[in-house]
């Protein structure tokens, strides 16, 4: 079996050997081993605003960003309370939202103005706002799982207006923001709407996923909810991973990792977009990717809930597009969601040929 269904860092480009030091002494430091502050790791968190100082904002550390995401449900939605989430939209949140009774109010993207990417589409989005029942917006902007879409810079500062305007809290998770392997950095959205933005940070697409760490970042009155709520939940996230998290970005060498690990990315995608091109062809259509861990693969004239089911026969994992809509919503059926980050250089290749016959079994 060959997978490319999860959302995976690379297991062999995790950088074990920069924390290694740091495991081996954890023992010699037994405040670590105490109780700790709810709110966090007071080294990490310093790291923290020394790595965005456009986070002006104080921090919370969490058991991953998917906390981060609970905390936040927990603390403004009840049911029936509206959440706008880009559609299709990351699992995890959904399954967050939709735990809460939230209302999703989807919002889809459209090509405007000849770009040759989808953005969101604003009027859409304006006219969810004007219900009076949106709370939340919910965004991934920088390389969008599943389909790894990046917001333009103007739809940035237009977004930001329109949340600003309407009172709306904006959730810009952004986990794979440094995963960018082309093309230019955009401003955060944080750095555009401080006052009412929460930003998602993920140390498991960089770092370690098994660690399960994550923070978030807001304003004070709300962080300060936030700290009652986790405090109440499970008093504070484990202080050794907070510590060897904190020993990791401040690694001589961690830059050096996050340059390696974009341009294998980088390889990895365009040896996957070559080998889609010259296997399949007309029959699937998808947009240029500069980063993450993705490619949204259109398919012209198949069912993706029926290749992704065929693939699994030829022995190939992938997420038919089907999965990442809401409940309640129709889902568009003509897509499925490739991972190249996780996947050896030297199987893609026949993960595309298994993908080819996949399609071929169909007719």
């Amino acid at each position: 079996m060959i997978s490319m269904a999860g959302g995976l860092p690379a297991s062999s480009l995790l950088p074990v050997d920069l924390i290694r030091t740091s495991c081996a002494s954890l023992a010699d430091h037994r405040e670590l081993f105490q109780y700790g502050a709810s709110r966090g790791y007071s080294p990490l968190i310093a790291t923290l605003n020394k790595l965005y100082p456009e986070q002006n904002n104080p921090w919370l550390i969490c058991n991953g960003s998917q906390q981060g995401l609970d905390l936040i449900a927990r603390a403004f939605l009840n049911p029936g309370d509206g959440v706008v989430a880009e559609i299709p939209a990351y699992l995890g949140a959904l399954q967050v939202f939709q735990l809460s009774v939230a209302q999703i109010y989807p919002l889809y993207h459209i090509n405007e103005n000849g770009e040759s990417e989808s953005q969101p589409d604003l009027i859409q989005l304006e006219s969810h706002f004007k219900t009076g029942k949106v709370k939340l917006f919910y965004a991934v902007p920088d390389f969008h799982n599943p389909t790894g879409r990046v917001w333009a810079e103007d739809t940035r500062i237009r977004v930001s207006n329109l949340c600003r305007l309407y009172g709306v809290m904006l959730i810009e998770d952004s986990p794979y923001r440094e995963l960018r392997f082309s093309g230019e950095q955009r401003s955060s959205l944080t750095a555009l709407y401080p006052e009412g933005c929460i930003s998602l940070k993920s140390f498991s697409k960089t770092g370690f996923p098994g660690v399960r760490l994550g923070a978030m970042s807001g304003p004070a009155e709300f962080i300060a909810i936030a700290e009652r709520i986790k405090q109440a939940t499970d008093l504070h996230t484990g202080l050794p991973q907070q510590a060897l998290i904190n020993a990791l970005l401040n690694h001589p060498k961690y830059p050096d990792h996050l340059a390696h690990l974009r341009n294998s990315y980088k390889s990895r995608h365009q040896q996957l977009r070559s080998e889609l091109i010259k296997q399949l062809g007309n029959q699937i259509q998808f947009e240029r990717v500069e980063g993450g861990m993705f490619i949204w693969l259109k398919l012209t004239s198949a069912s993706g809930t029926n290749v992704a089911a065929r693939a699994l026969e030829q022995k190939l994992a992938v997420v038919p597009g089907a999965a990442f809509y809401p409940e309640g919503v129709i889902a568009e059926d003509n897509a499925i969601r490739l991972n190249f980050s996780n996947t050896d250089p030297s199987l893609i290749p026949e993960a595309v040929s298994r993908l080819a016959r996949s399609f071929c079994s169909l007719s």
